[in-house]
């Protein structure tokens, strides 16, 4: 097929959302949304200015979807960037606030013109604001939502000072193109892909509902920050033994997954940034894979040597990375693998949003953050907090029984810290 020379070639991530979007039969649930509230003297015109900025710099948001749906392409947007708009919002209750903010959540995107993320600021009261960042997956993961929120801050700051900004040093969409491709073409893709077909062989599912749903859909969040005194040890504790938090709560969840789940093997879905080059790192787009993480008898050991195998399991698992989950699952059904070994996903983000724009304090909240197969356990960094979140699918999991794991799986870590 001829293509026109304007027009790249989607990423295998790209790829796997269309997929996914057909799967779901509901491309909303591939939509993801932040939101942050911001406190003291917001000169909304210069933030205006900041994030228009940020995303002229960013050419991986401005693209459009061409061709057909046996063989879209991608090509680079030249209409105006949209304005951002200022929205009243004073007169709200909290409660009737968040439901504006969650109704955004199904809003569409039109992947033919190109417009495929959208941004409000709405002012709450003089000194109070909160900024809504909605993207369509096929732009921008979790980690890409972070590059744009701290380079508007950083446009902002300059702005407020009346300089010039640094260098952003975003990745180009074509480069970020040409190294996915590079990897597709080589050797090691077929490395990766036996690699994982023989650590999962033999393997059954473990999930912490009794009859899951086989499918992809929207998850229902719950959440919050662990206790103070429990985010406070298990820091000091990761220091003690020479480890990080995150491998301490990785270790922690498969623990409770194995202690209270149903079915056989523990193996977690482990979310990966896949920014591992310094392109890919400073690259707003979506990247992100779900890399498998089998753990043996979870439920028996205790949590800093259950940590120090993660350690060492993970460093043989890390350079098989980059293959992807979509063909991944394919591969293992095709092969005859049960259903469901990687519907346990966790997500640690131990890099946080910014906390200011100039004299202005920050906070930021997920409202969607995209599809799940059957439960997600996402820790995040934020200050001296360590806040976890369980996306359940609303066709396995209802809220009280998420919010009953949610106070278990912190009841599990806080007994295995004191059993140490």
């Amino acid at each position: 097929m001829m293509h026109d020379q304007s027009s790249l070639a989607l990423t295998q991530a790209q790829i796997g959302v269309l997929l996914g979007q057909q799967l779901a039969q509901d491309s909303s649930v591939f939509y993801a949304a932040e939101y942050t509230e911001i406190q003291g003297p917001l000169d909304c015109e210069l933030f205006a200015l900041a994030l228009h900025s940020t995303l002229q710099e960013a050419d991986t948001l401005q693209v459009r979807l061409v061709g057909k749906e046996s063989e879209y392409r991608q090509q680079p947007c030249s209409h105006p960037l949209p304005r951002l708009l200022v929205t009243p919002a004073e007169g709200l209750t909290d409660a009737a606030f968040m439901a504006v903010l969650s109704a955004q959540i199904r809003q569409g995107f039109d992947t033919v013109s190109g417009r495929l993320y959208a941004h409000t600021l709405y002012r709450r009261a003089a000194n109070r604001h909160v900024w809504l960042h909605r993207a369509h997956h096929l732009v921008l993961d979790g980690y890409g939502f972070q590059l744009i929120a701290r380079r508007v801050a950083s446009h902002y700051q300059a702005l407020l000072a009346g300089v010039p900004a640094a260098p952003a040093g975003f990745g180009s969409l074509a480069a970020l193109v040409e190294a996915d491709q590079a990897y597709q073409d080589s050797p090691e893709r077929d490395t990766d892909r036996r690699y994982w077909l023989a650590a999962l062989a033999g393997l059954q599912p473990k999930s912490l509902c009794p009859c899951p749903a086989v499918g992809i859909g929207r998850g229902q969040r719950i959440g919050g920050a662990l206790p103070d005194t429990l985010s406070a040890r298990l820091k000091i504790r990761a220091q003690e033994w020479d480890l990080s938090w995150p491998e301490l709560v990785i270790a922690g969840f498969a623990g409770y997954l194995g202690r209270h789940g149903c079915g056989r093997d523990v193996v977690l879905g482990l979310t990966t940034m896949l920014r591992s080059s310094g392109m890919v790192a400073r690259t707003p787009c979506s990247a992100m894979n779900v890399m498998p993480l089998p753990f043996q008898q979870a439920e028996d050991i205790n949590l800093a040597a259950a940590a120090r195998s993660l350690r060492q399991d993970f460093s043989q698992h890390r350079p098989h990375q980059r293959y992807r989950f979509e063909h991944l699952e394919f591969d293992l059904e095709d092969a005859g693998y049960p259903r469901g070994l990687l519907g346990t996903e966790i997500n640690v983000m131990p890099f946080e949003p910014p906390s200011r724009f100039g004299p202005c304090t920050a906070k930021t909240y997920t409202l969607a953050a995209g599809p799940v197969e059957d439960l997600a356990a996402i820790f995040m960094a934020r200050g001296d907090s360590i806040v976890l979140d369980l996306d359940g699918r609303a066709e396995n999991y209802d809220a009280p029984t998420l919010r009953a794991h949610w106070n278990g799986i912190s009841d599990f870590l806080a007994q295995a810290l004191d059993s140490c």
